[in-house]
């Protein structure tokens, strides 16, 4: 899954930026390997990230990867998953 700049995206899986999950971000720079630090380890890694502007009051620019952002879907766009689940039936006693 490839996303454009400019386009709304729902931040998650956060590493550090934990109070982050959940929140609005735009992509401003595409998908391409990138040098940042991981702030749980303190090294430098180079991973393929975007570049996410996180909509909120203290937001910055982050590096994020693409399994830390999904699509932000419109109201009424189709959703491809059933949200229910099967309950467990209750056992038969004889």
């Amino acid at each position: 899954m490839t996303f454009k700049v400019g386009e709304l995206v729902i931040m998650q899986n956060a590493s550090y930026y934990t109070e982050w999950n959940g929140a609005l971000g735009v992509i401003v720079s595409p998908l391409a390997p990138r040098t940042s630090m991981d702030l749980v380890s303190m090294k430098y890694r180079t991973n393929p990230s975007y570049r996410v502007k996180v909509l909120t009051q203290d937001g910055i620019i982050v590096d994020a990867r693409p399994h830390q952002i999904r699509r932000l879907h419109g109201p009424d766009d189709a959703t491809t998953r059933d949200r229910s689940r099967s309950r467990p039936r209750p056992a038969v006693v004889a």
